[in-house]
């Protein structure tokens, strides 16, 4: 279908945003799977403390060494200073938010998707699309502003997966995933 002038803004806005939207979705993917890494070296470095102050303080508490009783204190208030450090730093906040930052904006993708696909529809009116665009645009924009910010090193990884076509399925690969029935190439 031929997309009329009245239609072709709404196209054209839907499509940039789309965009901008497949993006901020895969950034926001990346910087969670980032800060999950974080978070299981912390739970590493948390174990490993209260192992090591454990450990410690059973040998100090069988030999009554001045080394393992001052060893103990060592590693007890290193476990302190760390769990302290990262409930300010707290990783798992941040993977969190990253999280749903990245399942609010698939939703939007997803709804833009469907606007795309309308837009080529000639029962969808003007006022409609005009509509949805707006609704769209809102719930984007505030999903942008609770967004947490995103880091270069997250971007840089999106990009490259977006660039090797992660977002894109051949007929072939889509045709897997359907019964029979609803495949373009059933065989």
């Amino acid at each position: 279908m031929i997309i009329d002038d009245q239609r072709a803004p709404i196209l054209a806005t839907a499509r940039e945003l789309y965009g901008r939207v497949v993006y901020s979705h895969k950034t926001h993917e990346q910087d969670r799977e980032l800060w999950s890494k974080n978070v299981c070296a912390m739970n590493y470095i948390n174990i490993a403390l209260a192992s090591a102050t454990t450990f410690f303080a059973i040998i100090s508490a069988t030999l009554k060494t001045t080394i393992a009783i001052y060893s103990t204190a060592v590693f007890a208030l290193l476990t302190i200073a760390f769990v302290l450090w990262q409930s300010n730093f707290d990783p798992a906040a941040k993977e969190s938010q990253h999280r749903v930052a990245a399942k609010e904006l698939l939703w939007i993708r997803e709804q833009l998707l469907l606007l795309i696909t309308e837009c080529h529809m000639p029962d969808s009116t003007q006022k409609h699309l005009e509509r949805c665009l707006e609704v769209l645009t809102r719930e984007l924009t505030a999903v942008y502003k609770f967004a947490p910010n995103t880091s270069s090193k997250a971007y840089a990884a999106a990009e490259m997966m977006i660039k090797r076509g992660h977002f894109t399925f051949s007929d072939e690969e889509i045709d897997q995933l359907l019964p029979q029935q609803l495949r373009k190439n059933p065989r």
